[in-house]
């Protein structure tokens, strides 16, 4: 039977927490290393909703993308969103590791499994070259470019982005007629990447939580545009961590979240 520490181990062989951003917390949020594990839960968020959850399938250990906790706590009390949280995880002995920036990263991690999603080849990194802004502010080196095997309206790419990610709604900037052959991504949040894309001489450029500014930045660049949400440009990961811990851990059962975050008429 596998130990907390041997899903982390694994898990780091792929993502290590040495590629996560500086401002990022990974790694073993609450919990035991040397617990054993029979069950696992895997999330993009760790919530009460999702805790409740995994209390009711007996999970040992959640996997999430992003940290519980993100700075340090000076209490942990029921009074509080994250010290209730942390609370009912102890009281149920279940431990919490979080892969987040690092897996975001890390080759084979968040944003390979997007551009898999969208059924992109010749996928690369951005160079450092690219990821700077006009005045030579360089810039995160997170997100990929890859080309479509078929190029395509952006009208009909905008709804094979919704349609493959299961978006409940999306947002756009740029030319419905444009043919689009080269794509940029990035997972989550990427709305200070727009230059990343740009630079790279992406046709357009997937990612979530753009901003007024940052969409007005897309349309006068001249880069289309696609913001398909944080929670379904990465709430891949559960699909993906599922047959990663499997293919390693065969003796243990994963259950993933069926929680979405919002609604949306």
């Amino acid at each position: 039977m596998p130990k907390v520490k041997d899903i982390a181990e694994y898990i780091e062989s792929l993502a290590p927490k040495t590629l996560a951003e500086p401002w990022d917390n990974v790694g073993l949020m609450v919990g035991d290393m040397d617990s054993n594990v029979e069950s696992v839960y895997v999330t993009l968020d760790v919530t009460s909703e999702n805790i409740e959850e995994a209390v009711n399938c007996g999970a040992d250990l959640i996997v999430s993308h992003h940290p519980l906790i993100f700075t340090s706590i000076n209490r942990v009390i029921e009074q509080d969103v994250t010290g209730s949280i942390v609370r009912s995880l102890i009281k149920n002995d279940i431990s919490v590791y979080s892969a987040h920036t690092n897996f975001d990263i890390a080759d084979g991690g968040m944003n390979d499994i997007l551009c898999d999603k969208l059924g992109l080849s010749g996928v690369r990194r951005f160079t450092e070259s690219e990821c700077t802004d006009p005045f030579g502010k360089p810039l995160d080196r997170i997100g990929r470019v890859g080309i479509l095997d078929t190029p395509i309206e952006m009208a009909d790419f905008v709804d094979y982005v919704k349609n493959v990610l299961g978006c409940m709604a999306i947002s756009y900037v740029g030319s419905e007629s444009e043919i689009i052959s080269t794509a940029a991504v990035c997972s989550g949040s990427g709305g200070d990447l727009i230059y990343n894309a740009y630079n790279a001489g992406a046709d357009v450029y997937v990612t979530s939580e753009i901003k007024h500014h940052e969409a007005q930045l897309a349309l006068e660049l001249g880069i289309n545009l696609i913001d398909a949400g944080h929670f379904e440009t990465e709430n891949i990961i559960c699909d993906f961590m599922e047959d990663y811990l499997l293919s390693r851990f065969d003796d243990i059962s994963i259950t993933k979240s069926t929680m979405l975050p919002y609604k949306r008429r």
